[in-house]
């Protein structure tokens, strides 16, 4: 009897080591919101917020975030990395908020955007790396926004600023 209670307790202990050792799911990305904060000459930043559900029994890390990004349409302005990394916690949900910087490709992209006098859309499509010490997977994403008018219009006036000549000329710039 007692042999017989070993095997069982032996297979009931094996089942549950391979139920704990079972293939790691991939974390769930909810984009939240994707906004502008600033705008310049030489481009924007924007924070990239997202819920990241992490289905796993251990812990995972946000290694980078890598966004693809398209202003007006039509507009590619490339892509950008951010390797600032977040922790998730196993069986958990975290908001992430990925600080980005994008650079304008010329100074053409802000005077052709900023002329429009409209709010711009653009969108991110991008990819988390997550994973853990040895095995990472590219979680996709994708996210719209719109920057105002207004940030348009101050980008565009502050990039006037630096061409002499133009302070104190009438509907331009005011003196320094």
């Amino acid at each position: 009897m007692t042999s017989r209670f070993a095997h069982v307790l032996l297979a009931t202990t094996l089942i549950a080591a391979a139920g704990a050792c079972s293939k790691p799911q991939p974390p769930q990305l909810t984009p939240k919101e994707a906004k502008v904060t600033s705008v310049d000459i030489a481009g924007f930043d924007m924070r990239v917020k997202m819920e990241a559900f992490n289905p796993n029994g251990v812990d995972l890390s946000v290694r980078n975030v890598t966004a693809h990004v398209i202003v007006d349409g039509n507009q590619d302005l490339g892509t950008v990395t951010a390797s600032q990394p977040f922790n998730l916690p196993a069986n958990a949900s975290t908001v992430i908020d990925v600080p980005m910087t994008v650079k304008w490709k010329s100074v053409g992209n802000l005077a052709s955007i900023a002329s429009a006098k409209r709010p711009v859309p653009y969108t991110v499509d991008g990819t988390a790396t997550v994973g853990g010490e040895h095995l990472n997977v590219d979680v996709p994403f994708k996210m719209n926004g719109v920057m105002t008018a207004e940030q348009l219009q101050q980008a565009g006036m502050k990039s006037l600023q630096g061409i002499p000549g133009l302070q104190g000329l009438p509907g331009l710039l005011p003196p320094k």
